[in-house]
């Protein structure tokens, strides 16, 4: 699902993925520019930004129904705390959160 960014105000393009923390103190969110962000329930002022770090366009998928896909897919954050994000690139990356 695609949610609009003025729901936030925090990404320039729409939102493709959401996802709670296990210890549901934070929360994350991926756009379909690729951007990854971290928030937190207390103060939704106090985030973290992957930036750079995100997942890109790509022409992958343009020959599927709907064009290109764009941005990140998919995010989740396991027991662990690793955040996994998979992009509309192709790739899965897999980060070492050091506090949620």
């Amino acid at each position: 699902a695609v949610v609009s960014t003025q729901s936030t105000g925090a990404h320039d393009s729409a939102l493709r993925s959401i996802c709670l923390s296990p210890d549901e103190e934070s929360y994350f969110t991926g756009s379909a520019e690729g951007d990854i962000k971290s928030w937190s329930f207390g103060n939704t002022a106090d985030h973290y930004s992957f930036g750079a770090e995100g997942h890109k366009s790509t022409k992958l998928f343009s020959n599927l129904p709907g064009g290109s896909l764009k941005g990140v897919m998919k995010l989740q954050v396991d027991s662990t705390n690793h955040l996994i994000s998979c992009g509309a690139d192709g790739e899965v990356k897999l980060r070492r959160l050091t506090t949620l």
